[in-house]
């Protein structure tokens, strides 16, 4: 357990300023340039990268966990490094580095992020350990996302690349060194076979397209997250321009989603044993997509503090809806699938709802130019809504009923 704790310090310090600047780099890019391009390229790219996981998980599954988590980590520190002495002999410069070090970040992701989902099971040397170890995982991730969005107010306060740059150097250097001090795990035996890959996920997409819960839901997921990307990337663009005389309002939308996110989990853990997931899942779907609908409506009607204060407290609330939309939904899919095969199905659940999310991305910048921002806002949060409704048809309330059980034993 004492490697397992050293490695999830080693991510600690790696994700949270990482995730602090690259939040803050969105805002940056945007705030300089007047660009909506070029935060939708770096969506973009992320999107990519995310899709691109399937590969990288398997990959993570031929090398020895802490070994490959310190050449990625050494890359990232390379990078940034490399970002941090250009910055300072052309500082003119600086929109450019910030987008070099965010997509040097994204590709190293494709493998880093698999990777540490995966490492706890090789890091502890009893078997009855593992739920311990993955709490110490899920609790160190969900500390760093919610200081991640402290620290990205900081960045945005002080509205220097440097010292963000420097800050974020001088942490991943600390978080590879901490891993020189644990023992590397073994490696599996074979060669990375890319047929391998595409015959796993080909089998996951046949276990998909057996699952009516999931088949009925891949057309609402497309166009809900089209629409979310669309508005999560425009964001830095909205509250510089529809809330500019108020610099509290980018930053209280990312702690707020985040948050809620966390209160949502805490919200579900209490109530779990109450779930009805045909009421449940139908309603936190459609109850977020409100939320976001009321964003641009309220902004659309006003930009005073109110309004302001009105668009944090819906980001908060998508956050708590998202939270226990997921939690359940994910569930009932574990439920509907064989033991055998849940990590592939969920997989093959995971790669089919993201695939809009690079076009949701790219399309920010034409769509954020052809209407003004609140109305755009509004008309996709609507849009989300009236497709989140139809989970309230009886075809999709029969499928979830039958899974229901799983909340009643």
């Amino acid at each position: 357990m004492r490697r397992l704790k050293t490695a999830v310090l080693s991510d600690f310090l790696n994700d949270l300023p990482l995730g602090a600047f690259i939040t803050y780099a969105y805002w940056y890019a945007y705030q300089q340039t007047h660009n909506q391009g070029i935060v939708s390229m770096l969506g973009t790219i992320a999107m990519v990268a995310l899709l691109l996981a399937i590969f990288g998980g398997y990959i993570s599954d031929k090398h020895s966990k802490i070994k490959l988590m310190r050449f990625l980590i050494l890359m990232r520190f390379i990078f940034i490094a490399l970002g941090t002495l250009f910055l300072v002999f052309k500082p003119e410069m600086s929109v450019a580095v910030v987008c070099f070090v965010v997509i040097a970040s994204s590709v190293i992701n494709i493998i880093y992020n698999p990777l540490t989902e995966a490492f706890a099971p090789a890091l502890i040397d009893d078997d009855k350990e593992l739920i311990k170890a993955n709490s110490w995982v899920s609790l160190a991730n969900n500390i760093a996302t919610i200081v991640s969005s402290g620290v990205a107010t900081i960045f945005v306060t002080i509205n220097q690349p440097l010292i963000s740059l420097i800050i974020l150097l001088v942490s991943v250097m600390i978080s590879y060194i901490l891993l020189g001090f644990i023992k590397p795990d073994s490696a599996h035996a074979g060669k990375i076979k890319v047929k391998e890959i595409l015959d796993n996920f080909i089998d996951g997409i046949k276990l998909v397209g057996h699952n009516k819960l999931i088949m009925l839901m891949i057309p609402i997921a497309l166009i809900v997250n089209f629409c979310f990307y669309v508005i999560w990337l425009l964001m830095p663009k909205f509250a510089i321009t529809v809330f500019n005389q108020y610099w509290f309002v980018y930053n209280g939308i990312d702690i707020a989603y985040t948050v809620g996110g966390i209160i949502g989990a805490l919200i579900f853990s209490k109530i779990r044993d109450n779930i009805d997931s045909a009421i449940v899942c139908p309603a936190c779907l459609s109850l977020q997509a409100v939320c976001l609908a009321v964003v641009g409506i309220s902004s659309l009607l006003t930009r005073s503090l109110v309004s302001a204060i009105i668009c944090i407290v819906c980001w908060l609330a998508y956050g708590i809806f998202n939270s226990i939309f997921s939690i359940v939904y994910f569930s009932v899919v574990q439920m509907s699938s064989s033991k055998d095969n849940t990590g592939l199905m969920i997989g093959a659940v995971m790669t089919i709802f993201s695939i809009i999310n690079p076009i949701a991305t790219a399309m920010s910048d034409p769509l954020g130019n052809m209407v003004k921002l609140p109305l755009l806002i509004f008309i996709l949060g609507l849009i989300m809504v009236l497709v989140s409704v139809l989970t309230f048809m009886p075809i999709y309330q029969r499928i979830f009923k039958k899974y229901d059980k799983l909340y009643s034993k």
